[in-house]
């Protein structure tokens, strides 16, 4: 939201016709704004509304607004599909991904939306009981040892040989000593 007493009534509004198109559900979807946590940001504001938000879908948290005590009169929050969000909550698992949207809007047009998913779980490959070939390729003869040396402490923890091998081998450049 932009913090303001005119802006806010407006942006719910809009928000509230938008999700009215999919719902008629009031109360589920929490907002919140980076201002008020940190200020205004003038141009940066954006870039710091899809930070905050990319780190809430990854910590799986919604963060607070700070500083919240009672909405703007002009909104009637039971009647949209919105509430503040005041404090940290997790952010619980549903039937979809986990998805936000991050609006900037500013003085003289400069408006902006975007929606963010959370990303797909990442899934451990199954190790094949076939060999893999572990490639290393380096500059120098002394950091090749290195390499080498790194490769195997890294190999001591639990890891995927497949996955170790398909990044050597597709995720590193070739060098002259290997």
């Amino acid at each position: 939201g932009s913090g303001t007493p005119v802006g806010d009534p407006i942006e719910i509004l809009a928000l509230t016709k938008a999700f009215r198109n999919f719902t008629q559900k009031n109360g589920y979807c929490a907002i919140g704004s980076v201002k008020t946590n940190v200020g205004h940001l003038d141009a940066a504001a954006g870039m710091a509304g899809l930070i905050k938000t990319v780190l809430a879908l990854k910590h799986r948290r919604l963060p607070p607004t700070l500083h919240y005590s009672k909405s703007n009169p002009e909104i009637i929050f039971p009647a949209t599909p919105f509430f503040v969000n005041a404090k940290t909550t997790e952010w619980a698992d549903g039937n979809a991904p986990r998805r936000a949207g991050v609006m900037a809007t500013g003085m003289g047009g400069t408006n902006a939306h975007v929606i963010l998913e959370e990303a797909p779980a990442v899934v451990p490959s199954k190790d094949s009981a076939s060999p893999q070939l572990l490639v290393l390729s380096a500059k120098t003869p002394a950091a090749l040892d290195a390499m080498s040396r790194n490769l195997a402490d890294f190999l001591g923890a639990p890891n995927s040989l497949a996955d170790v091998a398909c990044t050597l081998q597709n995720g590193r450049k070739n060098f002259p000593f290997r």
